[in-house]
């Protein structure tokens, strides 16, 4: 059992995550005890939906959106089930990735966070290295350049939500499925290891965020 804490789980939809399985989310559930513990739990329907345009996979850009949010719902209702089996309470916050984005205090906090992001030129650069990578392996090749946008945009909504939600919020430690793969991008590791000064800059108080992982094995293991 984890010790007292307020959690941050951001829930990628990935086609094979265990978070779409009712198992998975009973190891979330009870290895954090969030019937306890107060949690914010972000169903990234926002993510998929940029992934989608990133790799060309959906021909209406238009309604990619909204297909994203209906690909989301059954992840969402089935957190809510598990929610309420574990007994949790209103201290555990279930929603999608818009129902914080949409707020003001996230949009402006987004605004001066991505300003100083985009200012930095080591933080920049790493940015832009991450969006090559990924976009030259996996991007819409008939459309480059709007899937490098939506490379960027996602990278930059991923980092700004953390960030936001741990600093701001006060939901310290952010969870994630699993360890990365060594070679998959990572620009919050490199944020905080490199460039903190900006997180500390922009929310005006030392980083508190702390990165714990659901499981042990890396995601190169699924």
């Amino acid at each position: 059992m984890q010790s007292s804490s307020k959690y941050y789980v951001p829930v990628c939809l990935y086609p094979h995550t265990k978070y779409r399985t009712r198992a998975g989310l009973d190891d979330l559930f009870e290895k954090y005890s969030l019937s306890e513990n107060p949690c914010l739990i972000v169903v990234a329907d926002r993510l998929l939906a940029l992934d989608r345009l990133v790799t060309g996979r959906y021909w209406q850009p238009a309604n990619v959106v909204k297909t994203a949010r209906r690909d989301a719902e059954q992840v969402f209702r089935l957190i809510r089930r598990t929610a309420a089996a574990h007994g949790t309470g209103e201290a555990c916050r279930i929603c999608y990735w818009d129902d914080v984005a949409d707020d003001q205090g996230y949009i402006g906090f987004a605004a001066q966070l991505q300003a100083a992001i985009n200012a930095d030129p080591g933080m920049s650069e790493q940015i832009d290295r991450f969006v090559s990578n990924r976009t030259d392996r996996f991007g819409d090749k008939a459309n480059p350049e709007r899937a490098a946008e939506a490379e960027r945009e996602y990278l930059l909504s991923e980092v700004t939500m953390s960030v936001f939600s741990t600093e701001m919020l006060g939901y310290a430690v952010e969870v994630w499925e699993r360890q990365p793969a060594a070679d998959i991008p990572d620009p919050l590791k490199f944020l905080y290891e490199q460039h903190v000064a900006l997180v500390t800059g922009t929310t005006e108080k030392p980083a508190v965020r702390r990165l714990d992982f659901l499981y042990e094995t890396s995601s190169d293991t699924q």
